[in-house]
C-alpha cells in the first residue's frame, strides 16, 4: 500500500548556509512507524522561464537537500531511504511514468557517534537540515516530476520515531 502524506509545509525557508531553496517541501510521517508501503511523494512542476508558483527552472543544477524532524524515540542514527525521480505525465486524466530519472540510496545522519541529535531541538522533537553530498539534479526537460522517499528497511520492521520528512532543492552556483 502506498500512502501519500499530508503537506505540511510548502513555504521556502533560508538554510543554515543562507540559501533560499527554490524547492522546499515537509511531509508528515505516522511517528508509530514508518512502514515499508509508505512512500513520500513530492511534485515538481518544471517550466522555462521560472515562474512565482513553480520555481523549478529546466536545465539548472539544483543541489538536492533533506529536512527530517523525528523525536527523541528515533533510535537509529541515520535515515536510510531510497530517493526516486520520475518524469510524470497526466495526458488522459491519469498519471503515468515517462521515464526514471534518478533512484539513489540515501541514509542523512541524524545523530553522532555518541548517539546525540546533530540539530537543534523544538520541545519534544528534533530539526535536522542539510544537503546530500555530491547529489546535484538537472531536469532537462519542462514538464511534471514526482521525487519519492522510500524506507530502507533491511534490518528492521519499521522506523519509529519520525515526525516529517522533506525534499529542498536549491540553485547550485
Amino acid at each position: 500500500m502506498m500512502a501519500m502524506a499530508a503537506l505540511m509545509m510548502s513555504a521556502c525557508q533560508s538554510h543554515e548556509d543562507g540559501t533560499d531553496p527554490a524547492y522546499n517541501v515537509i511531509v508528515d510521517v505516522n511517528m508509530l512507524g514508518w512502514n515499508a508501503g509508505d512512500t513520500l511523494f513530492f511534485p515538481i512542476h518544471v517550466t522555462n522561464p521560472s515562474t512565482i508558483r513553480d520555481p523549478i527552472v529546466q536545465g539548472i543544477p539544483y543541489q538536492v537537500g533533506y529536512s527530517i524532524r523525528m523525536s527523541a524515540d528515533y533510535r537509529f542514527t541515520r535515515v536510510p531511504m531510497q530517493l526516486i525521480v520520475q518524469q510524470t505525465d497526466t495526458t488522459g486524466g491519469h498519471e503515468h511514468i515517462v521515464r526514471n530519472v534518478m533512484r539513489e540510496h540515501i541514509a542523512p545522519a541524524v545523530r553522532d557517534t555518541l548517539g546525540h541529535p546533530l540539530g537543534p531541538s523544538w520541545g519534544s522533537l528534533i530539526d535536522y537540515d542539510n544537503y546530500i553530498e555530491n547529489l546535484i539534479i538537472s531536469f532537462d526537460s519542462t514538464g511534471t516530476y514526482r521525487m519519492m522517499l522510500i524506507p530502507d528497511l533491511r534490518n528492521v520492521k519499521s522506523f519509529v520515531g519520525l515526525s516529517a520528512i522533506g525534499i529542498t532543492l536549491s540553485k547550485q552556483y
